[in-house]
């Protein structure tokens, strides 16, 4: 009986891990959202929303999009009284060999 049980719970505990394993990959991925601006777009183009409701729209779309992105890049935030830092992007020109000549 007790060989039967841990059997049971551990062919659970698979299951329920290969399923939270899934939400988070779909919490990570946003074509949904990009979908989701497309048919917004083709709804203003055919009239069946007006520009302000577009803009709200867009405006919390690609807002949920770079909170994914900046989530996925490892970003990071500075907060201050009046500054606000969010994440920092660096590329590099010319290779550091080059400058020394």
């Amino acid at each position: 009986m007790f060989i039967l049980d841990s059997l049971l719970v551990g062919s659970l505990q698979f299951v329920l891990d290969k399923v939270l394993a899934a939400a988070e990959a779909e919490m990570q991925d946003d074509t949904v959202l990009r979908e989701q601006l497309l048919e917004a777009q083709m709804r203003l183009e055919l009239g069946e929303i007006s520009e302000e409701e577009f803009v709200a729209i867009e405006r919390d779309v690609l807002a949920q999009i770079r909170e994914i992105r900046s989530e996925q890049q490892g970003a990071f935030t500075i907060v201050s009284d009046d500054v606000r830092v969010t994440g920092v992007e660096a590329t590099v020109a010319e290779e550091l060999s080059d400058a020394d000549d």
